[in-house]
């Protein structure tokens, strides 16, 4: 049985014979596996009072990912335990890997009050914006 697939002929690059030669008879798949694993997609939403990541991350456990804040960067990782696989796949399109993606804080976060929780697939990491004056104020000069 054969399925179709937008993905390109692996079969007369030169790049992918030498792939083969390194992979053996399976190359097209371990090189799918490397090509469509890679990091999970993200939303950012600036809300009034935070902002809020949007991972997208199926599959996974809470336990599965790490969150930490240092010198005004955000990391998000996984490190998913390899599990025994008996599946015999016609065609496997997604996966579960290890990822990490790091981003850059502004100065309006409240870094000692971020939170995060994992629902349906997706994790959501709330970062607090720093509550600044909403009204002005006079400066007296001496």
């Amino acid at each position: 049985m054969r399925f179709g697939t937008h993905r390109g002929n692996y079969g007369y690059s030169p790049f992918f014979k030498v792939w083969a030669n390194a992979c053996g008879t399976d190359w097209q798949e371990k090189l799918q596996e490397v090509m469509q694993f890679g990091n999970p997609a993200v939303n950012i939403i600036d809300n009034e009072s935070d902002f809020t990541l949007e991972v997208a991350a199926p599959g996974l456990q809470k336990e599965d990912f790490n969150i930490e804040v240092k010198n005004d960067k955000l990391t998000i990782s996984t490190e998913v335990k390899a599990q025994g696989n008996t599946k015999k796949y016609v065609r496997k399109e997604f996966g579960y890997g290890n990822f990490k993606r790091t981003f850059t804080l502004s100065n309006k976060v409240d870094t000692d009050n971020i939170s995060a929780r994992y629902t349906d697939g997706i994790l959501y990491v709330v970062l607090p914006k720093i509550a600044q004056a909403k009204t002005g104020k006079n400066i007296n000069i001496d």
